[in-house]
């Protein structure tokens, strides 16, 4: 996971904000697969402006949009065809 939070620093620089929430599945963004959802939510503390540290987590998902019931079909031909893909989405903006 620590990928994941890696990719969002360098993706959003100095726009992460106290409240905000992050997610993101896809591969080149730190993720594993796409049926795994990543959820990191940045620490700030004593008026710091950047994040001290960043809270994750990562959950399956059964089924994230394929071309099949159950995502990742073994015929697929592009990760396009394996579901939704999120790099990064500002779930909660503060």
């Amino acid at each position: 996971m620590q990928e994941a939070v890696r990719f969002q620093i360098q993706h959003l620089g100095d726009n992460i904000h106290p409240g905000d929430v992050l997610l993101s599945n896809h591969p080149a963004a730190g993720g594993s697969h796409l049926p795994d959802i990543t959820v990191m939510t940045p620490v700030f503390v004593d008026g710091n402006p950047k994040p001290v540290f960043f809270v994750a987590s990562r959950g399956h998902h059964a089924d994230i949009g394929g071309i099949t019931p159950g995502s990742m079909p073994p015929n697929s031909t592009s990760l396009n065809e394996e579901g939704s893909r999120v790099t990064c989405y500002l779930f909660c903006v503060s």
